[in-house]
């Protein structure tokens, strides 16, 4: 990332495991554009009650971060394990951008396969195809909420077999707009700091809870399929996001709320249980080296992450990692990019070029506002490089 000064430890050993107790079966449930504007996250205005269900029997992570303030990128380092500049996929993967994974780039599914997992998608996923990640079959592939619910309990009820561990990647185009499930202000709206509340981000706001409201609702369906399963006892579960949500200030830059995502992971009588929640900064490119680890497989050479499972079992006191690093890159070119540094009660956004500087709160328009296009209420020029005292400036409003 061309920081100095900051420790990063790249561990490649693997946990012992009894030769007695199989290797678990791994479910990853992913959702466009959260955040983490969950009820469990201190969303109060949201209605979550599977999912916060899920982290009062799990772990909850508060400060885990994606990559990446945009889809791919943020998808491709949780499953290789590698930063966006190391496996190639630094922006998206549609038109106008066409960025693409390198060639040679393990997946989770592929490195899972080897080891003899089946691998299965169900519904959505932004990387590449899914033969190419190592994805031996594709249900729902046309991506529709209710179908890939319909497929993902079919699975759990009928098409598990007991003597093959496996890999199911559940993945949800929800919630991103436009958001088509309907307003939901039963409880009032939140409006993050950063957003002005103005009339149409009220709105705006009540659909996207509306939205999430109808993932909560299929989330459930598919925790109570496994739940109800033969495998359940045996099987992690792991629930997360992309990237910070679809509004200004979040998606589409690298502040913090554009890489702050949601990650809960359960599987019962594990150190994946029992409600706790872990404060210290994790990179979603840790997440495969400590599942990797906890699975009794070796960490190959080439993953960037590290394990955090001696920290969550608490064999360790301290995390293995003293930030977290992140970057945005919408085309080839320079302006509009940037990378940043998240370490203790500090952020440190550098970009590439000056720019326009937006003013925060803003009163943006949600479905206008992106770097792509023309920015409302942005004052003078942006300088390099912005620097975030997190805990007294939790929405990141002065540099």
């Amino acid at each position: 990332m061309g920081f100095t000064g900051l420790s990063f430890i790249n561990p490649s050993f693997s946990r012992n495991l009894n030769d007695s107790k199989p290797v678990p079966n791994i479910v990853i449930i992913t959702c466009h554009d959260l955040g983490q504007h969950l009820g469990c996250y201190g969303v109060p205005t949201v209605s979550s009650p599977n999912l916060d269900r899920l982290a009062s029997k799990g772990v909850m992570f508060k400060n885990f971060y994606s990559t990446s303030a945009v889809s791919s990128p943020g998808r491709a380092s949780l499953a290789t394990g590698r930063y966006p500049q190391s496996n190639g996929l630094m922006g998206l993967t549609h038109a106008p951008w066409w960025w693409s994974i390198k060639e040679g780039e393990k997946h989770i599914a592929q490195l899972l396969g080897e080891k003899g997992y089946k691998t299965t998608l169900i519904g959505f996923q932004h990387i590449a195809q899914p033969q190419q990640l190592g994805f031996k079959e594709h249900l729902s592939v046309n991506n529709t909420a209710r179908e890939t619910v319909k497929e993902a309990v079919k699975y759990f009820q009928n098409g598990v077999n007991l003597k093959q561990p496996f890999y199911l990647e559940i993945g949800f185009t929800e919630v991103h707009d436009p958001y088509r499930h309907g307003a939901d202000s039963t409880k009032g709206i939140f409006v993050p700091g950063y957003l002005e509340a103005t009339k149409e981000t009220r709105l705006q706001l009540a659909r996207f809870q509306g939205d999430i409201k109808f993932l909560d609702n299929c989330a459930g369906e598919i925790l109570n399929a496994i739940e109800n399963s033969p495998v359940s006892a045996n099987t992690i579960i792991i629930f997360t996001s992309d990237h910070g949500i679809g509004f200004p200030g979040a998606k589409w830059s690298a502040r913090k709320a554009g890489l702050n995502v949601a990650f809960i992971v359960y599987q019962p009588g594990s150190v994946f249980s029992g409600g706790k929640v872990f404060s210290a900064a994790i990179s979603n490119v840790d997440a495969l080296p400590t599942l990797l680890d906890y699975s009794g497989f070796q960490i190959p050479e080439n993953i960037e992450g590290v394990s955090f499972l001696n920290y969550i079992s608490g064999k360790e006191k301290n995390p293995p990692r003293n930030a977290v690093f992140g970057q945005y890159t919408p085309d080839m070119r320079r302006d509009n990019q940037s990378r940043t540094v998240i370490s203790g009660n500090y952020q440190m956004i550098w970009y590439f070029d000056a720019g326009r500087t937006v003013k925060y709160p803003t009163n943006a328009s949600p479905s206008r506002f992106s770097a792509h296009t023309e920015r409302e209420e942005t004052t003078g020029t942006r300088p390099f490089f912005e620097l975030f005292e997190i805990e007294q400036n939790p929405w990141e409003l002065v540099n």
